[in-house]
């Protein structure tokens, strides 16, 4: 009996030293795996150690690690796997309600397990997992197949990947923790560099006011910066859509979503194509191998659109991609704008240059000087109301005795006027000769000017001819606003002649003829005169010029041309007026 107590006592603390020594082992293997995982904060090779330590001491042929990822799991990491398998997303609900330990993902899973890791562990041929919990959450999932003895996991095996799951959550929270800071990081530098990008391509815009090379420059920053290869720009002008840049896309591609863009504006804001809510431009961009659409946009005008390409890399355009496709663009847009308003003004300035010198032109084809005609006292003046106009008055020797006195009233405005009013004063100087039959003078010019012009310009044309010797005057009022003739101080009409210059082909014109007394005036007039107008809208009128003419009409010739002038001046009060304003008047000297 005593040698059998021996016996007991010596086997039993024989058992307690290998257990002891187990212990230890065990100990000193997580110890060894700990450092192991803390050796490195790269998540993939954290991910590796604590997958392939189990399966190698464990003698386990496939497993995989499942990390929680947007409210579901994903698998991160994968051994003997269908290759379809890598990379799952699964979709579990709540996954720090998965059991506690290890438990069965098929097999013999409970209701407990949810389907999509039940349908996962099925395909992958796998039969166990252990949760990673980190504080208040599950981290991931370390699943694994059977063992190739095809024995259970003893209670020895089960405590090790206990132990090894509690000190791997801590390694995979460290990992996450560090794998975050560096994609923080790495769009912080992207955003750096797209900071860096828009600062020098900012700079190459305003260094630059050329239309064509601010295109090239938004070019080069969307190939270089999105590394796209297909690209159009698109413009708006006053009816449609045009391309004024594009590469890798068919001409009549775009102008069918010029078409369609012209007709529904696309959402605001640069869009992925997927996200545009209008369908049809939806599938156009995407049939076509759109996958990005960019409006330029100013101020609250759409100018056009920018559409490009998928990426050369096959990677999708981020939120972060749209941001800065919107900055380039609005970029380039300012300086579009900058290019054409500054083009506008260099076009203005040469036109006013153009314009000045057309005045100018103008102003010397009026008389220089008005001839000196004994017994006689003549004055004209001409205002136009823009830089150049279409009334005219001119003062033409006949011959010695005899002077021609013309005015004129081009239909329109600015340089067409003009330049009608100056074929008009070319070809008077070349009918009025010393055997001049007015009448027909006058017809040859209505013949002139209606097979040179359309049917919307006309003149209105008076020309009168004073011989000294007997002081007739003699007319032809082709249209025009009916000269004030005063004769003993009662004012008269000449309203003798016919239509307007231009109007109808071969007209045959009357002539008028009165005798000029002494003290006798004649003034002729462009409707610039009677129709001048108040700040109020208000029309200076026939009223007015007749009471003023009755006035003014025993003054010298000059003084009355001036103080109507005036008149009208302080009736317009400073309005701009929309017409020319042209007096021509002759007195005969008492």
């Amino acid at each position: 009996m005593p040698q059998m107590f021996d016996y007991l006592s010596e086997k039993y603390q024989q058992s307690s030293v290998d257990e002891v020594n187990r212990r230890l082992l065990e100990l000193s293997s997580l110890f060894e795996i700990a450092q192991l995982l803390n050796e490195s904060l790269e998540l993939k090779s954290v991910l590796n150690n604590i997958l392939y330590i189990p399966m190698g001491r464990l003698m386990i042929a496939r497993g995989a690690i499942l990390l929680a990822r947007d409210g579901g799991l994903r698998v991160e990491m994968g051994k003997g796997l269908p290759a379809d398998l890598n990379g799952r997303y699964l979709e579990i609900d709540n996954p720090g309600e998965l059991p506690r330990g290890l438990f069965p993902v098929s097999g013999e899973a409970d209701e407990t397990v949810p389907a999509s890791l039940r349908d996962f562990a099925t395909a992958a041929r796998l039969d166990v997992a252990i949760p990673f919990r980190g504080p208040g959450s599950v981290l991931g999932l370390l699943v694994f197949g059977a063992k190739l003895n095809g024995q259970p996991f003893s209670q020895e095996e089960r405590d090790f990947l206990h132990s090894l799951a509690n000190l791997s959550a801590t390694a995979i929270t460290n990992a996450l923790q560090l794998d975050e800071i560096k994609q923080v990081n790495r769009r912080l530098d992207a955003k750096i560099q797209e900071l860096r990008t828009l600062f020098d391509i900012g700079q190459g815009l305003s260094a630059t006011l050329d239309f064509q090379k601010i295109l090239k420059l938004l070019v080069y920053a969307l190939m270089g910066q999105m590394l796209i290869t297909r690209y159009a720009i698109l413009l708006h002008n006053d009816t449609h859509l045009r391309t004024l840049e594009a590469k890798g896309f068919e001409r009549d591609v775009l102008d069918t979503l010029a078409d369609r863009l012209w007709q529904a504006p696309s959402d605001s804001g640069a869009s992925r194509t997927e996200e545009l809510s209008d369908t049809r431009l939806r599938k156009l961009l995407d049939d076509h191998g759109a996958r990005c659409l960019i409006p330029m946009q100013h101020q609250d005008k759409r100018l056009g659109y920018v559409i490009v390409g998928a990426k050369i890399s096959g990677d999708g355009f981020e939120d972060t991609d749209l941001e800065f496709l919107t900055t380039l663009v609005s970029q380039a847009v300012i300086s579009l704008e900058n290019a054409r308003l500054f083009q506008e003004t260099l076009e203005k300035q040469r036109l006013e240059e153009e314009l000045n010198l057309a005045r100018n032109i103008q102003k010397k084809l009026l008389p220089k000087s008005i001839p000196d005609l004994p017994g006689y006292d003549i004055h004209g003046m001409n205002q136009s109301s823009k830089q150049v106009g279409g009334d005219y008055f001119d003062v033409i020797p006949v011959d010695e005795n005899r002077v021609a006195l013309a005015i004129g009233d081009v239909s329109g405005k600015g340089v067409p006027a003009s330049l009608l009013m100056a074929n008009l004063q070319a070809a008077l100087r070349v009918v009025i000769t010393p055997d001049v039959d007015l009448a027909r003078a006058v017809a040859r010019l209505n013949t002139l000017v209606h097979a040179n012009t359309d049917l919307d310009k006309f003149i209105t044309f008076f020309i009168g001819i004073i011989d000294t010797r007997t002081h007739t005057f003699t007319y032809v009022n082709a249209g025009h606003n009916n000269p004030h003739f005063y004769h003993d101080g009662v004012r008269k009409e000449l309203d003798i002649g016919g239509l307007l210059l231009g109007i109808l082909p071969e007209y045959q014109y009357e002539t008028g003829e009165i005798t000029l007394a002494p003290g006798d005036v004649v003034l002729t007039y462009t409707d610039g005169v009677n129709e001048a107008m108040s700040p109020d809208g208000e029309e200076f009128g026939d009223e007015r010029l007749n009471a003023l003419t009755a006035e003014l009409h025993t003054r010298p010739m000059k003084e009355m041309v001036e103080a109507i002038y005036s008149a009208i001046d302080r009736f317009a009060d400073g309005k701009t007026q929309a017409d020319d304003v042209t007096m021509l008047g002759i007195r005969r000297l008492p």
